[in-house]
């Protein structure tokens, strides 16, 4: 097991990493809070797995749960009132603990809750997907969606300890997985050359799930996160760093949805923004093309896609280029309506822009949008 401390001005708590931490729950909790209410936001998919063995490990507490759909469409407003009655029939107090066990849907909404609910009480995160335990679970961002924005009612809020058990690794999906590698690549890109060779080096045994490389590059991306994180808790400056790519693949992400049914992971969506950004950077900066060329060879040997095509999301390529744009001119990041662009000169060094002309931006997408 690997603990890694954050201390996020006024917020210390440790992250655990490392098969069956889960285990530490009981400990943990009686260490961190004398109240012994607890209630379990859960996605379903795990109702008679790891939220069974918790119930199962914490039984001098008394327990209350509530399960959901994991789905982006059940992020909403009407949920967190079901589990606000919960908390209210239950005497459910700040010094309660919620513990939200599931993917980045989950924890964002059951952080929302743990953030509003008495203005704050006691959260734990056991994010369930690689995803969630490298991006969202990190960094304090709790949130819902409020009619079609995404994200549009949100705070800032930290657990007071995460568990990442590598054993929920084992049994993601392929696809699931190396959607949540794009945001590994991604830290490695803005922050680490060295970190990026790694993944070169070393994708036949991150692809295999060796243990000691997935525990490696695991803990090496939160360590990253946390340092962008860290004196930028409300994305002033370094801490956009980390939204290398999304600007972009977050339009691609949401034009190419049906009623929040997704036709790409949001990793898959990072991996086309940041190719769509490397395009941006090589005709911006003026750089060699081999820097675009490495990004792409490495999304593929990840399995990530590195184009759109218009034609598999039931769509003319002309018309999803203007769906793209029309959704990039809303990213909540834009200032004085200027879209601020996170563009790398080199591998390990990334930058924020707000002067790259959007002529550029349509450029790019017309070169990741295919028929």
């Amino acid at each position: 097991m690997e603990t890694i401390n954050v201390n996020f001005d006024e917020n210390n708590y440790n992250i655990y990493i490392g098969k069956s931490v889960i285990n530490n729950i009981s400990k943990l909790l009686n260490e961190k809070t004398k109240s012994k209410k607890v209630i379990i936001v859960a996605d379903s998919f795990f109702k008679d797995s790891i939220v069974k063995n918790i119930i199962k490990l914490l039984t001098d507490f008394e327990i209350h749960t509530h399960f959901m759909e994991a789905g982006k469409a059940n992020k909403n407003m009407n949920e967190v009132l079901k589990i606000y009655s919960i908390l209210e029939e239950n005497d459910l107090a700040r010094d309660s603990t919620l513990i939200a066990v599931g993917g980045g849907v989950i924890g964002d909404l059951a952080g929302f809750v743990a953030s509003t609910w008495y203005r704050g009480m006691n959260l734990v995160h056991i994010p369930t997907t690689l995803m969630a335990m490298v991006d969202s679970s990190v960094g304090g961002k709790v949130a819902i969606n409020f009619r079609n924005t995404i994200n549009g009612i949100g705070n800032y809020y930290h657990p007071i300890f995460t568990l990442m058990d590598l054993d929920l690794i084992d049994s993601l999906p392929a696809r699931d997985y190396n959607s949540g590698i794009a945001e590994v690549i991604k830290c490695a890109i803005i922050n680490d050359v060295n970190f990026y060779n790694y993944l070169e080096q070393n994708s036949k045994k991150i692809l295999d799930r060796d243990e000691k490389e997935v525990m490696t590059f695991i803990a090496k991306t939160v360590k990253i996160k946390i340092a962008h994180v860290k004196g930028d808790i409300r994305e002033g400056n370094k801490r956009l760093l980390l939204n290398y790519g999304h600007t972009l693949g977050h339009a691609v992400e949401i034009s190419t949805a049906t009623n929040y049914q997704e036709f790409y992971r949001h990793g898959e969506g990072v991996s086309i923004g940041i190719m769509a950004v490397a395009y941006i950077a090589e005709k911006y900066f003026n750089l060699k093309p081999s820097i675009y060329k490495s990004y792409k060879q490495l999304f593929r040997t990840y399995q990530l896609p590195t184009s759109v095509y218009a034609s598999q999301v039931g769509l003319m390529r002309e018309a999803l280029i203007k769906k793209c744009l029309r959704n990039v001119l809303k990213d909540k990041k834009r200032i004085n309506n200027h879209l601020r662009l996170i563009l790398a000169d080199k591998i390990g060094n990334a930058s924020v822009y707000t002067d790259v002309p959007f002529e550029l931006i349509e450029e790019a997408f017309k070169h990741i949008i295919k028929e």
